[in-house]
């Protein structure tokens, strides 16, 4: 058996509808999970020696078709790619699932497409095939549902593709937090393709027909394995499966997604950013044309991750790539009318939320690191609704409404009876899976539609104004936050009047409770203000910047001072260092050496997060035991000693080894036991870059 990398494996990921992956070491041994943990059947065989092995899904379901399972003898993960080998009788098979998402290519990035690379040894008759069930298509919803699938095969330039998907398309039908898609098509492209039934399935693998054999004994490609065509319209309640079967030594599987439609944004519907202008058959013939070049990109991208990440020990190149493609792949780029660029998240296995301010924050490093147009993609929406007539604040936005659809923000609605609320905003909370939000940014100002006690004022505002900066301080570009210096405004001065010792609200931490005089939080504050500081005077402002980093140092003196009295700063202002929490926010002010905190205080926290440092990290703070990945990561960049940087690089690496729960890459986890309350596949994940900033 293969040692534990990872607690999932990515498969084929490209965005929060197409995402599949395996949770065993051994690739047969489970069947591939969507990222929220639904089981889409998909099966891989190679066939040898008159034998049919299983190497991918869960090989037992065919034992009584004589089907053995593959013998797993190497497991591997890089940056974009999870490989594999396994024997198979004398032949040998290597696989590698590629997802393609180089940061600085946004059309590759894009582009709905993954693929399977496979290379056979021992054998030159042997043959690959793959096989995708129908319920990739669909989320298994209630049986009132129509569920039929239309789907045909097609020959492209030097391959075929077979494609299935819901008769009774629903695009954006949903808006929900762990489901998929009800609508858009998939496609499985090979050597040869087809749509089979299931007795066609199990004559295969019981040996009824053997596709390359048939092709060389006719010369040419198959007809369909069923006596009668596939039809183009199939009966619903049947299963059915797309095939693709490859009989050369070296081939490539692809299985791309197209959507159809993306996104709601504020009521005009969005293709994604690469089908916007192609089709689906123009990317899988893109990738398999461009796969040499692709693959040389993606190993040069890696090759320099894995330099940068040296430095750390090598605990820490494995939490990269358990980051990376998670990360990525819970967000959907789409284009606005304007043409500018949207990065949309969905808040997995939390609320569902799209493009929430404080899920963009903590996976920013990341982004900076390779692409700010892409930060900035997740901001604009937040930018847009704010300026909305329903939007009453003078603070930021929590998110702009619930994947796929910015409908306006859901988090803290009003639901007491009134006049103008009635039953409908009770019917736009009481949904399910299946419903779809009303378009609350479409509602009056006077509407009243948000409860203030739920917002997150003092945690948006600084987020945003840090992202502004985050930006400009990567690309030199002051122009995104010109276009939006009103609003940021009054997001500083929200920080000056409610900042340095914040009322009993909500913030992103808030699992133990909500809590007052939060000095994480205050912290924030401090770094938001002289972000807005240094902005205002590079767009010449110089007054006014000198006027808000004088505010900003005021409150860090405070903060500083507060602290000398104790060991390390307490949790809020009204405890004493028997409490304790990660004070992540101090990372921005370090790494932009914008000079507010001494780095004294700095190691005096991490000195902290080591003495109460547990088997999978330090507690978030001294109410419970649990932690957060992406803070852990953002706690060790306060340190200038490499040593207690990799203390906690260490606790997180083990928890990817050793959490009981097979899942993608919780970021929210117990530090003694590793279970994971909720968060899973987030893209808070970005975070953990953190240290290459």
């Amino acid at each position: 058996m293969n040692d534990r990398i990872l607690p999932a494996y990515p498969l084929f990921v490209k965005d929060p509808n197409f995402s599949l992956w395996s949770t065993m070491e051994a690739l047969n041994e489970s069947n591939v999970q969507s990222w929220w943990g639904a089981e889409k059947k998909i099966y891989g065989f190679i066939r040898t020696e008159g034998k049919t092995y299983c190497f991918l899904g869960d090989g037992k379901e065919f034992q009584n078709c004589g089907v053995c399972n593959a013998v797993q003898t190497a497991l591997s993960v890089t940056a974009f790619s999870t490989d594999y080998e396994f024997t198979a009788g004398t032949a040998r098979l290597k696989i590698r699932f590629v997802s393609p998402l180089p940061l600085d290519d946004l059309n590759l990035l894009a582009l709905p497409v993954c693929y399977m690379e496979y290379e056979i040894a021992g054998d030159a008759q042997a043959e690959v095939s793959l096989f995708v069930n129908r319920r990739i298509a669909y989320n298994d919803i209630p049986a009132n549902s129509n569920h039929g699938v239309r789907g045909g095969v097609m020959a492209l330039n030097g391959f075929e593709t077979a494609f299935l998907g819901r008769k009774r398309q629903l695009p954006l039908s949903n808006n929900g937090d762990s489901i998929g898609a009800d609508w858009g098509y998939f496609y499985l492209s090979g050597e040869q393709a087809h749509v089979l039934d299931e007795r066609d399935l199990v004559a295969y693998l019981a040996g009824g027909f053997h596709m390359c054999q048939e092709q060389q004994n006719a010369g040419e490609a198959p007809e369909d394995p069923k006596a009668e065509h596939v039809p183009e319209f199939l009966n619903a309640g049947e299963e059915r499966y797309m095939g693709s079967f490859g009989c050369a030594q070296k081939g490539v599987v692809m299985l791309g997604y197209d959507d159809l439609v993306s996104v709601d944004y504020f009521g005009r519907f969005l293709k994604g950013y690469y089908l916007e202008e192609h089709t689906i058959t123009e990317a899988l013939e893109y990738v398999y044309q461009n796969r040499a070049a692709i693959n040389e990109r993606l190993a040069a991208f890696d090759c320099d991750l894995q330099r940068k990440a040296e430095a750390y020990g090598a605990e820490y190149l494995p939490i990269l790539y358990a980051s990376l493609r998670q990360s990525v792949t819970a967000h959907k780029l789409v284009r606005d009318e304007e043409g500018n660029v949207l990065f949309l998240s969905k808040e997995n296995c939390s609320n569902g939320c799209i493009a929430t301010v404080d899920v963009s924050y903590p996976s920013m490093p990341l982004y900076l690191l390779y692409n700010t147009e892409l930060v900035k993609g997740m901001m604009r929406p937040i930018l847009k609704f704010a300026n909305m007539p329903v939007w009453p604040y003078d603070f930021a936005p929590h998110d702009v409404g619930t994947y796929p659809a910015c409908c306006g923000q859901v988090y803290g609605l009003k639901l007491e009876k009134s006049r103008y609320r009635g039953n409908l905003m009770k019917n736009v909370m009481q949904i399910s899976h299946e419903e779809t939000h009303f378009p609350l940014y479409l509602l009056p100002a006077n509407f009243e539609t948000y409860d203030f006690a739920n917002q997150m004022p003092v945690e948006e505002c600084a987020n945003m104004l840090l992202m502004f900066y985050a930006c400009y301080q990567r690309d030199g570009d002051v122009e995104f936050f010109k276009s939006s210096a009103a609003l940021a405004e009054k997001w500083v001065e929200y920080l000056v009047k409610y900042g340095l010792k914040p009322e009993n609200q909500l913030c992103t931490d808030d699992f133990a409770g909500h809590l007052k005089n939060n000095i994480n939080l205050a912290i924030k504050a401090t770094v938001g203000i002289a972000a807005y500081a240094e902005l205002t005077t590079v767009i010449g402002d110089v007054e006014t910047g000198a006027r808000y980093r004088k505010i900003a140092e005021e409150f860090a003196a405070e903060i500083a001072a507060f602290g000398e009295k104790y060991e390390h700063l307490p949790l809020t202002w009204d405890s004493d260092d028997s409490t304790f929490s990660l004070k992540y926010n101090l990372a921005f002010d370090k790494i932009w050496k914008l000079g507010l905190f001494p780095q004294s205080l700095l190691e005096r926290e991490v000195d902290c997060y080591l003495r109460r440092l547990e088997r999978y990290g330090t507690p978030l703070d001294s109410r419970a035991d649990y932690t957060k990945s992406d803070w852990l990561m953002w706690a060790a960049s306060l340190t200038e000693d490499t040593e207690k940087k990799r203390q906690l690089i260490k606790a997180l690496e083990l928890f990817l080894r050793e959490s009981p729960e097979r899942m993608p890459f919780g970021d929210w986890y117990g530090t003694k036991d590793g279970k994971c309350p909720s968060f899973r596949a987030r893209s808070v994940q970005g975070g953990c870059f953190i240290l290459l900033l």
